[in-house]
């Protein structure tokens, strides 16, 4: 009910007189009855409209002589069992009307408004029975099911985060075993060619060590073929003597170092890197990837996916 300033309390402090009654769903239009059902002062419009309203033309409507210019407040009719609560497009309406075309909750100002040629139920007179009804047993029902649902869902939560660490905690060891495949194979890899590599060293650095042995020989021959000759430069005879024998040996000696010069060399080689391990550097999924599994598994009436990754390079050499 609409309350209007000027509006005097009757002395049981419970109504008003002596004061112009406004229409509740309306507010600025004066009221010509009044709703026994609803507790409501209504317009001459608002009258129709509940006189047309299938859930609620039943209801008792006083007007005329029975207009009642004094009655007692909202608040001392209503019992304590009943709480409305208030519309939020008409807040000092109460939401009395159910909309069974829209399936919403109204306002008679709602109704009368918006869904004045709607299928509507009038809440006071159904909710008691509401409790007992078909719809009212489907919703509990749908609601234990509800539940029933979310504790399953709860266990398959629980059970694949338990398989998510697991999956984890395998795919990482797997990674670090493979990992240290790959580091083993490397080191033998790398032992076989520092072997190799050695193995050349030691057989360049022997013919080398075997050259300079002879080239002392040849040193030392030479040095003897000069000192004998310089050791008969006083006698003519025996110089010639000794420079004839002399041609011989420096044409040998001659001979001996050409060998030796051109036996004066080593073996060149050259790590080269292998095509395909310098692909699996340069490339960003080299070495292993994450391969994408979308699985489905049926769970009840919950179906879960598991989504696979994209690809991403775990480590590099």
């Amino acid at each position: 009910m609409a309350e209007v300033d000027g509006r005097k309390l009757d002395q049981a402090g419970v109504g008003y007189e002596d004061a112009a009654l406004f229409c509740g769903p309306c507010g600025d239009v004066k009221a010509s009855s009044f709703c026994k059902e609803c507790h409501e002062y209504l317009c001459s419009s608002c009258t129709r409209c509940h006189e047309r309203l299938e859930s609620i033309k039943h209801h008792q409507l006083l007007k005329g002589a029975q207009f009642p210019y004094v009655y007692p407040t909202r608040q001392k009719i209503t019992s304590d069992s009943e709480s409305f609560e208030k519309c939020n497009d008409h807040p000092l309406e109460d939401i009395k009307i159910f909309c069974k075309t829209h399936h919403v909750l109204c306002c008679v100002a709602c109704s009368v408004a918006m869904h004045e040629h709607c299928k509507k139920d009038y809440i006071p007179d159904i909710a008691q029975s509401y409790a007992k009804g078909a719809e009212y047993s489907k919703l509990q029902t749908d609601i234990q099911h509800l539940d029933q649902l979310g504790v399953h869902c709860q266990a398959d939560i629980d059970r694949c985060m338990k398989e998510v660490d697991e999956l984890n905690w395998d795919e990482v060891d797997k990674l670090k075993k493979y990992k240290e495949d790959i580091i083993e194979y490397l080191n033998k890899r790398e032992k076989e060619l520092i072997a190799e590599m050695q193995q050349l060293h030691d057989h360049d650095l022997s013919l080398l060590n075997d050259i300079q042995a002879r080239l002392k020989t040849w040193q030392s021959d030479l040095g003897d073929a000069k000192a004998k000759l310089q050791s008969h430069q006083q006698n003519t005879y025996k110089l010639f003597l000794t420079a004839k024998r002399t041609l011989t040996l420096v044409d040998q000696l001659q001979d001996s170092l050409n060998g030796m010069q051109q036996q004066t060399r080593y073996q060149h080689y050259e790590l080269v890197k292998d095509d395909r391990m310098e692909k699996i550097l340069t490339d960003w999924t080299g070495v292993a990837t994450l391969k994408s599994a979308d699985v489905e598994e049926e769970i009840g009436n919950w179906t879960m996916f598991y989504l696979g990754l994209t690809p991403i390079k775990l480590f590099n050499f």
